[in-house]
């Protein structure tokens, strides 16, 4: 089994100084990119590492909600819990992931929209994400909006919002594998 739990703590050293950051639309599909490769790959550990360490990972039950503590979601994970699925997903006793879910992400119209007043780079994508898994597939699409922050040696998700088109449609399963 893949350790987690140790890979998060190069993000403990997140620079204090507020910088603006900026990114070429190529340079965010490059970190998009990076990430839907990770998730496929089921390189958990290097997805992980994406993230800052208050980063957060948001499937809105609807596409008007603005607050994953109060109003329903299809998945709502903080980092710890990131990594607890990921453990999950990566242990040969997980019955739910006998045999693994295999996935292919493809991630379109990336847009960079600027920063907020947090100073998070906000970027915004469409994305198409295959899963099988059992004799089965699945398709998910909607648009992701990523919060991107500086660290000293990288750029991170501070979070991760993903609008489902069909959020509001029946879903037969639960969510256990990142979109």
């Amino acid at each position: 089994m893949i350790g987690i739990t140790g890979t998060k703590q190069r993000n403990q050293t997140m620079s204090t100084i507020e910088q603006t950051l900026k990114l070429t639309r190529s340079e965010a599909e490059d970190l998009l990119f990076r990430q839907a490769e990770y998730l496929d790959s089921r390189d958990f550990n290097a997805w992980l590492d994406l993230f800052t360490d208050d980063g957060s990972y948001w499937i809105p039950h609807r596409p008007t909600d603005t607050d994953p503590e109060t109003q329903m979601s299809f998945m709502f994970d903080d980092v710890p819990m990131m990594m607890a699925r990921c453990e999950r997903l990566l242990d040969p006793r997980t019955m739910g992931q006998l045999p693994p879910t295999r996935s292919s992400h493809v991630v379109s119209n990336v847009q960079v929209l600027g920063t907020n007043g947090d100073g998070e780079l906000i970027v915004r994508s469409r994305f198409h994400v295959t899963q099988f898994r059992r004799d089965t597939l699945k398709f998910y699409a909607g648009a992701y909006t990523h919060h991107l922050v500086g660290s000293p040696d990288a750029v991170r998700i501070q979070r991760q919002r993903v609008d489902l088109i069909d959020c509001d449609g029946i879903h037969d399963t639960i969510l256990q594998v990142y979109l």
